[in-house]
């Protein structure tokens, strides 16, 4: 008996506890590692760093000599599914690099455009003047990354049209990212993935706390006139309905339950039902109790539920059956609702 119910606890939450663990994992693998990088800050990319050497980390770098922007990005949003409206997102520049004489590509929110703008402004008019270049610039931060795909055409387009020559390896800084997501994501998806776990743990902690034999000797000491010998036996005997539930003559057994036994001496009324959850639906037994308790599994299919249900056709004392007579005495009339079979009155 305790060897089929501690199995029967542990595949019933094994598979909650995979699934979560398993995007716990997923998630601050993903993020975690940014997180920690983010908290720790960028690093200064200095004038004689080695970009090749510098490239995936998380960096930070005055940009003093932005030419144009070769690129705009736009986001659409959408209220039930219908658009509202494109606005401007984010904003890709080429940039002068003077210290090692190339060009960099380097990518703002749309929220410092106006800050680029003023930069490269300032940059160009010193430029054409003859007047000297700006001393300081806008600071952005993120990682460096190697420019690919589609972006790289757009600034390869615009190296060509200021006649600045091609280079073989574009780097690129995308402000406020890293790797590609922004640092609210990466700290948002890292506290999710942390949260996921500390409820794995729990869902394990709490299966290893209330085990099957802590669980049953509790029962026992709750009721000194009970042995284990006659649970044993009793088990022995029920009839097993479905993987998790176990219909004896004295009790009813389930690793599904929060106690695992039940006294069917105790019990008024079994019925079955099912709830929706989103597009899911679930199956349920409920168990009334004399002591006003509402014990409940949930299983696969409305069948196994019945299936369960009718095993306890066999008890005089029970009201068995889904019935909107019994749901409304037991929440105005426990009297009336005892005294139609529990009390061993005929049933109406």
């Amino acid at each position: 008996m305790l060897k089929k119910l501690r199995i029967g606890q542990i595949m019933d939450t094994l598979w909650l506890f995979l699934v979560v663990a398993a995007l716990s994992i997923f998630m601050l693998s993903h993020a975690g590692l940014s997180s920690i990088t983010a908290l720790m800050g960028p690093r200064p990319l200095k004038s004689d760093a080695d970009l090749d050497e510098m490239t995936g980390k998380y960096v930070t770098w005055e940009v003093k000599y932005p030419v144009d922007e070769y690129m705009e990005t736009t986001k659409t949003t959408k209220v039930n599914g219908v658009s509202t409206g494109t606005k401007k997102d984010r904003s890709s520049w080429l940039v002068l690099d003077e210290d090692r004489g190339i060009c960099l590509s380097i990518e703002v929110p749309h929220k410092r455009y106006d800050e680029m703008l003023a930069q490269s402004d300032d940059f160009l008019d010193a430029l054409y003047s003859g007047n000297e270049l700006p001393a300081t610039g806008v600071t952005v931060s993120g990682s460096l990354e190697i420019l690919e795909g589609e972006d790289l055409g757009y600034f390869e387009y615009a190296l060509d049209y200021y006649e600045f020559p091609s280079e073989p390896v574009v780097y690129h800084i995308s402000d406020g990212r890293i790797h590609g997501e922004t640092l609210m994501n990466i700290y948002g998806i890292t506290a999710i993935g942390a949260f996921l776990l500390l409820i794995a743990l729990l869902i394990m902690f709490k299966t290893l706390k209330n085990s099957a034999k802590k669980l049953i000797q509790e029962y026992l000491a709750a009721n000194p006139s009970i042995t284990m010998e006659a649970l044993e036996s009793d088990f022995a005997s029920a009839t097993k309905r479905g993987k998790h539930v176990y219909v004896g003559n004295r009790w009813t057994f389930s690793a599904k339950l929060d106690k695992l036994i039940l006294d069917n001496s105790q019990i008024i009324w079994v019925h079955t039902g099912s709830r929706r959850s989103g597009r899911s639906v679930n199956f349920y037994v409920w168990w009334e109790m004399l002591d006003g308790r509402t014990e409940q599994v949930s299983l696969s299919s409305a069948y196994k539920c019945t299936e369960v249900m009718e095993s306890y056709s066999q008890f005089p004392h029970i009201l068995i059956g889904s019935s909107s007579e019994y749901a409304y005495l037991l929440q105005n009339n426990r009297e009336e609702l005892l005294n139609l079979k529990f009390r061993g009155q005929e049933q109406l």
